[in-house]
Order: C-alpha cells, then sequence, then structure tokens
C-alpha cells in the first residue's frame, strides 16, 4: 500500500468515526469534501459500517438516583419523577404521562440518542 493510500485510509476511518459530515470533518483537516468523498468509495469504507461499530460499544452514562421517602415534599403535587440533566436541566413529569414525548424531550435534551 503505498503512503497516500494509507493517509486517506486513516484520514476516512477518522472522518466515519467522527460522525462529523463531510464537509465539517473537510473544512477540520483542510481537504476537500469531494476528495473526502472518493476516497472512502475508492478504499471500500462504508460509513454504516463504523456507526454501527461504535453504536455497540457505546455505553449509556449513568446517573445517580435519588430515592425520596414516601410523602416527602416533591417539586409540585402532581409530579412522579423528577429528572434532572447534567447541565442543570430540570423536567417534571407528571404521574400520567405519555411515554414517546418523553422519549422525544429527553433525546431533545440530549439525554438519550
Amino acid at each position: 500500500m503505498d503512503e497516500s493510500k494509507g493517509v486517506w485510509r486513516d484520514r476516512v476511518a477518522r472522518w466515519h468515526r467522527s460522525g462529523h459530515s463531510a464537509r465539517v470533518f473537510a473544512e477540520q483537516e483542510g481537504i476537500n469534501a469531494g476528495t473526502l468523498y472518493s476516497w472512502s468509495r475508492r478504499l471500500g469504507m462504508k460509513r454504516s459500517a463504523y456507526r454501527q461499530r461504535s453504536e455497540k460499544t457505546t455505553l449509556p452514562t449513568l446517573l445517580p438516583v435519588v430515592v425520596a421517602p414516601s410523602g416527602a415534599a416533591t417539586s409540585s403535587p402532581g409530579t412522579a419523577l423528577e429528572i434532572v440533566f447534567p447541565e442543570g436541566v430540570v423536567v417534571c413529569v407528571p404521574r400520567t404521562f405519555d411515554e414517546d414525548t418523553l422519549a422525544r424531550v429527553v433525546r431533545a435534551l440530549g439525554g438519550a440518542r
């Protein structure tokens, strides 16, 4: 393998692992996005293979949970659950809630992928 091919194989792999678009990655590397795509095709390196591999190895971030005794004061009388994100955002979840809506809110706040 010539040096240029090895350099591009490494660069394309870093691009795929980065999760960035070709345009963003190419700007960071000081290269042309079209050239990046071209080398990716030429080397037979599919981005989907990197996404699947990285998703399997990514572990969820666990945060501490505090359980209040029964009857303890909560942030509001109808709140059954309070989610506190690392950035300080607090989501108070009522006793009756829609799971799909809650999942969308949590994803929008960056709590789950």
